[in-house]
């Protein structure tokens, strides 16, 4: 079948040239469209439940909202994991679906057992769906900065960027640099211009010299322009889910009671709050006619500030006196009790607001879209105030297509090299190189299609097929050239010339079909990936994706397109002979210089091409020139690099088949050596992704006041704004206002952005293992591989270094470590998936599950001491479930009854007077501020004050008024340890540990800490220990990888029998697999990579690999085998030997081109720098070393191998010869 669709395309070229035209037509339409990201969305599908229950403490929260939600949604269908976090005011319910489920599914179903669940919460409470976000939905945030403005300029001015502040002394610079309007600038500078609209610092207008003036605005005036100005509009850009805010103070009307004057008056709280919430409301009276002209009513009652609020009345004294607001309080304007702090660069509080993007949503798009908002915002700001990006993931999407696009480029440019050294024929290479920008064109195209997102793992997929994707048409192309040799060896011994079209036909017939399915040998090799579940699944999953659309693409060119361009370019020349050389000269010149002039004055007047003007028009006349000048087809055996290795392998060839039998016990002992790097190699789920910025998390005590917090965040913030490496600092403590942020105020999340130029980073001296040696060799290799000093790494910004001599350079770990605390700095995103994956923000956490808080608290403490003495600790903290502290009111209800009075009506006053409570809202246009009723401070200050804090009783006094009782006659108030927040898990409560680690692989450090936590804490009945973090998810994927790995080695099996109908050609194959094993591990070992995800992935896709190259190897064997026979010469062992050493030493060529192409393809993946580049090392590292290793050993294996298959096949017929 595959020879019938080769034929056919040679005798359709025209229309498989349209229809090759056309698919990459499509790619490159598709590539402006297709969304972008950093990563693959490793979260897990989740729906947040969001509840708010004001003033009550976490205890309660749990018992009465986190816990009947909880148990309900462990019955929503596909759940896998419900956990509950109950903290002060705040109920946080996380439901995990399982892989696959679509997210508005899943918020469907969590509605349905939500409003069965509502019965079983107090009155008035109500929960919420949180945003149709991922895990990873954080994509953007900024701070609103109060600086300086001039006010003369208010608007700001506009500052030419590429004009100097101050031009050298003798240098007059034809243009200035400020300007108050883009149109005092010159025309053609316009369009550059960037406006300025504060400073950060103070000084002077560089126009009119006069003294910049303070913004001067407070963080409620800020968070007031962040809520009302600035985040709706935000919301309404596409695909983004929420804008959350960060710090600041919500305005707040406080209506602070005086319980000595409402004594005066003789006047029950709950009547003071029901005249405040009468006091406010705007309300409708239809419509009336009059003079023909309908009228709508309207009464306006809304309050408009503390001047209306005073004149509240609230009741009447004597004589039908009224009793006004401000007789009985102090009305102020403050700031609403708030659970999160936001921080700048240790200068103090700031605001800002967090981009949440929706669930699927293009993140580099909606990064796009809400910059450009921003700046169209800009204006409508106050003077001075302007916004600082303080978190952005576009530019580690940006770095990480950076990255991976300069590795395709680089590949593609080594493959071509390679191609042109082999072959020495400029336009046979651009027919082998055609496949790979094609079929990856064609990849992407794919990938829009079905919606995938282009990020560093589904083009990590592309590249590493870059160099298998052209073996086909390498082979191909060199099995044209040999046909061509023969067909001119025919010639002149003689023979009739065939037509150019049936030469090529039958070069392309003759390895065409094994290639094919060579290539989808490849292809299934890759199946083991697909059936990947959980984060494991969601990682790897685009690479084999793109990597299994790139081979199929290659697999289909390869049959189609590359013979078609094989029979228009393989060939001393393109133009016809006959039309002259004038003539074909005239045409090339005007085919190369014409089209690049155009090109080149078509990418100088576009800006983002300008730069490259020269390269595209240099591009095209390289490129042209290679397709239209003449080119000589250099016969094999004059090619230099064929006869080098030839010459090269001859030795090894002969002296292997003079001793087969030690060959293959050679073999073997190598074979076992890999037992060596194995055992000594550790485990990892995956390699780190270095994101660009950091995260420093530390765990401080759940106890810690608000003040307090705010203090040691704005120390930290300022200690790491001092690392020459750190451009911006944008501290929280506690939580932003959104439902995926369910901090306690102990938690300081802080953003360190770094300097992505890493030039700019401090250098250090590695120790190298040549520091020993002379210095002028010292010299040679610092100027070769390894550089005298190079840019120390993100963990050595974390964790400090030591140079050779011994100074030590202390990190920022060392730096920002306070007592009491334990550090945590792990990147963004990556936090993010593990919080949200396992609950725990450190690559190692413990969790512990029983009933009793308290007893929880102790275990984990035990837990932690043990995991500290284990090596390679940095850090085990234990969250203390028990580590706050209550004040508690224990209503005596005979008391109380002996007054009327229930429970309830004293938890009233304690609910509203001491705690506080919102009684209305506030309409001030668009604006919308609580309006809050409490006591004053000195009323609930301490124990003392809260027992004499007035109760109001339904009974009378002698003088007719209302009897009042102070609280300590009706309630005993204490001060006791109590949680801080509730964890849950699956309804039931947990307490974490979290345990940071460094210089130790996962796995070890797992097995160590299992064993020594086991021995050193004991569980009581009805409680459970379980480690968690990463590992687990390494834990869940190597029993299915293994199950997948025979499913795939068996479907590879099937695809060689039907390709050969041989199981002996099979077997020979198959033998590549576990000498690229060797290679592999002690290539691995060599780098001291240790044994993760990303390296199976590699040995995976190694192993489809090596049977490709086996089978070509088999395949010119058993071509020379055949020859031989059809020609008569099988008749002795000589002739035996002699077609072993034609089809292995003979056609050393096109093996080496094939392992060559597909090895120096995967080179530039290990020398990459860059977000992204560990992960792809770590897949290339053991394709490279197993590659290597397994082609000089099928070099010196397979011929043994099948001339000892082939002598014992013809032992009856050799042994008549001889006799004979």
């Amino acid at each position: 079948m595959i020879a019938r669709i080769i034929e056919l395309a040679l005798k359709n070229r025209m229309m498989v040239l349209l229809l090759t035209a056309a698919l990459v037509g499509g790619g490159l339409w598709s590539i402006s469209r297709i969304r972008l990201d950093a990563i693959p969305d490793l979260s897990d599908v989740q729906v947040i439940v969001t509840t708010e229950y004001p003033g009550q403490n976490p205890e309660v929260v749990d018992q009465q909202v986190t816990y009947p939600l909880a148990s309900a949604m462990l019955a929503v269908p596909g759940a896998t994991v419900v956990r509950g976090f109950s903290m002060f005011e705040q109920s946080f319910v996380y439901v995990l679906f399982e892989d696959g489920t679509d997210l508005y599914w899943a918020r469907s179903r969590v509605l349905e057992y939500l409003n069965f669940a509502r019965d079983r919460l107090p009155a008035g409470v109500q929960p919420k769906l949180g945003p149709d976000a991922t895990g990873v939905g954080w994509v953007y945030q900024y701070v609103l900065y109060p600086g300086f403005y001039s006010p003369d300029h208010p608007k700001g001015l506009w500052r030419d960027p590429a004009v100097p502040d101050q031009n050298p002394v003798g240098v007059r610079h034809p243009y200035a640099r400020w300007f108050a309007s883009p149109d005092d600038a010159p025309p053609d500078r316009r369009e550059h211009l960037v406006k300025v609209r504060a400073w950060e610092e103070p000084g002077r207008d560089p126009l009119t010299g006069t003294e910049l003036v303070s913004a001067n605005l407070d963080l409620a005036q800020l968070r007031s322009v962040q809520d009302w100005y600035l985040r709706y509009p935000l919301t309404s850009v596409e695909d983004v889910s929420e804008v959350a805010s960060i710090g600041g103070f919500v305005k707040q009307y406080q209506v602070v009671l005086d319980p000595q004057r409402l004594l005066a008056y003789d006047l029950p709280l709950r009547d003071v709050m029901m005249a405040v919430q009468r006091s406010n409301n705007d309300v409708g009276g239809s419509v009336i006619e009059q003079s023909e002209m309908e009228y709508m009513v309207r009464s306006r009652g809304y309050l408009r500030g503390l001047e209306d609020l005073a004149q509240v009345v609230v009741g009447l004294g004597e004589g039908g006196t009224p009793i006004l607001l401000r007789d009985v309080a102090t009305l102020q304007i403050g700031g609403e009790m708030r659970r999160g702090v936001g921080e700048l660069d240790g200068r103090g509080e700031a605001v800002g607001g967090v981009i949440v993007a929706r669930w699927g949503a293009n993140a580099h798009k909606v990064i796009k879209d809400v910059k450009a908002r921003l700046a169209s915002l800009e204006d409508g700001l106050p003077p001075g105030v302007f916004i600082k990006p303080t978190y952005d993931r576009s530019n580690l999407i940006n770095r990480s297509i950076a990255t991976l696009r300069t590795t395709l480029l680089e590949e593609i440019i080594v493959v071509g090299l390679v191609c042109i050294l082999f072959l020495l024929h400029m336009r046979s290479e651009l027919v082998a190189v055609f496949v790979v920008p094609s079929s990856v064109i064609a990849a992407l195209l794919i990938m829009h299609l079905l919606g995938m997102n282009a990020n560093i793992m589904s083009l990590g997929g592309i590249a590493i097929s870059i160099g298998v994707v052209v073996d086909s048409a390498v082979i191909m192309v060199e099995n044209g050239h040999k046909h061509l040799d023969r067909e001119e060896e025919r010639v002149h011994a003689g023979g009739e010339p065939a037509p150019r079209w049936k030469i090529m036909l039958e070069a392309a017939q003759e390895v065409g079909p094994q290639l094919f399915f060579s290539l989808m040998i490849i292809t299934v090799s890759f199946l083991p990936v697909f059936v990947l579940g959980g984060e494991a699944g969601r990682l790897f999953k685009p690479l084999a994706y793109t990597k299994t659309f790139a081979m199929a693409s290659a697999a289909f060119l390869s049959i189609t397109i590359i013979p078609v361009l094989m029979f228009y370019f393989i060939t001393g020349r393109v133009l016809p002979k006959r039309w002259g050389f004038a003539r074909n000269t005239l045409i090339t010149l005007g085919a190369m210089f014409a089209p690049a002039a155009a090109l080149y004055l078509i990418a100088a007047g576009m800006e983002h091409l300008a730069a490259w003007k020269w390269w595209i028009a240099g591009g095209w006349v390289v490129f042209m020139g290679m397709l239209l000048l003449p080119q000589k087809v250099i016969h094999e055996k004059h090619s230099p690099i064929s006869r080098m290795l030839q010459w090269m392998y001859r030795p090894a060839f002969r002296l292997a088949m003079a001793n087969p039998w030690l060959v293959l016990l050679a073999a073997a002992g190598a074979l076992a050596s890999t037992y060596i790097p194995m055992t000594r190699m550790g485990t990892e789920f995956m390699p780190p992704l270095d994101e660009g910025d950091l995260l420093y998390m530390p765990t401080t005590d759940p106890s810690i006041s608000i003040t307090k917090s705010k203090e040691l965040l704005q120390q930290t913030d300022r200690l790491i704004k001092t690392f020459p490496e750190v451009t911006s600092v944008h501290g929280k403590i506690g939580r932003a206002e959104t439902a995926t942020d369910p901090a306690p105020l102990s938690m300081i999340e802080t953003v360190v952005q770094l300097n992505p130029d890493h030039t700019q980073w401090r250098t250090r001296r590695p120790a190298y293992f040549f520091d020993s040696w002379p210095g002028w060799m010292r010299r040679v290799m610092h100027k070769t591989f390894w550089p005298q000093e190079r840019p120390i790494t993100t963990e050595e910004l974390k964790f400090g270094w030591q140079d050779p001599d011994g100074t030590m350079h202390h990190g920022l770990n060392t730096v920002v470590l306070f007592p009491g605390m334990a550090n945590a700095w792990p990147f963004p995103i990556e936090n993010r998936i593990n919080m949200l994956a396992t609950g725990i923000k450190t690559p190692v956490g413990i969790k512990i599950m029983g009933p009793d808080l308290q007893v929880l608290s102790e275990l984990a403490e035990k837990a932690a001491a043990a995991v500290r003495t284990i090596p390679g600790t940095v850090s085990a903290y234990a969250d203390r479930t028990f580590g706050g502290y209550y004040l508690d009111i224990d209503v005596d209800r005979e008391a109380a009854a002996r007054y009327g009075l229930t429970v309830a009506d004293v938890q009233d006053v304690v609910q509203t007077a001491i705690g506080g409570m919102n009684v209305t809202t506030t309409v001030e246009g668009l604006e919308r501020y609580p309006l809050n009723i409490r006591y004053f401070r000195d009323y609930r200050d301490d124990v003392a004050s809260l027992e004499e804090l007035p109760i109001t009783t339904a009974m009378s006094g002698r003088d007719g008024g209302l009897v009042r009782v102070p609280l300590g006659q009706l309630a005993r108030v204490t001060i006791n340890p109590g949680p801080p927040m509730i964890r849950s898990e699956n309804a039931v409560r947990t307490a974490w540990i979290f345990v940071d680690i460094a210089g130790r692989d996962l796995g070890g450090y797992i097995a160590e800490a299992r064993a020594t936590v086991a021995k050193q804490v004991d569980l009581p009945p009805g409680y459970d220990l379980v480690f968690s973090g990463q590992f687990e998810f390494w834990e869940k994927t190597v029993p299915r990888l293994i199950a997948a790995s025979i499913l795939a080695l068996v479907a590879i099996v099937f695809l060689l029998y039907v390709s050969s109908r041989s199981w002996f050609r099979v077997g020979v194959v198959m033998l590549a697999v576990p000498f690229s094993l060797v290679g592999a591990f002690w290539f691995m070992h060599a780098l001291d990579f240790n044994l993760s995800l990303a390296v199976v992935i590699g040995i995976i896709a190694l192993a489809g690999l090596d049977a490709e190259t086996g089978m070509v190897m088999l395949l010119y064997l058993d071509n020379s085998y055949e020859r031989f026979r059809a020609a008569g010469r099988m008749n002795s062992l000589d002739d035996l030997y002699d077609a072993v050493h034609d089809g292995a030493v003979m056609r050393i060529r096109p093996k080496a081109m094939t392992v060559a192409a597909a090895f120096i393809g995967l080179v530039p993946l290990l020398w990459a720098e860059g977000t992204g580049a560990d992960t792809m090392r770590r897949i290339a590292a053991p394709m490279i070393g197993g590659l290597l290793i397994s082609f000089v050993m099928e070099l010196v294996v397979y011929p043994v191998v099948f001339y000892l298959a082939k002598r014992w096949q013809h032992r009856a017929e050799f042994r008549g010869a001889s006799a004979a």
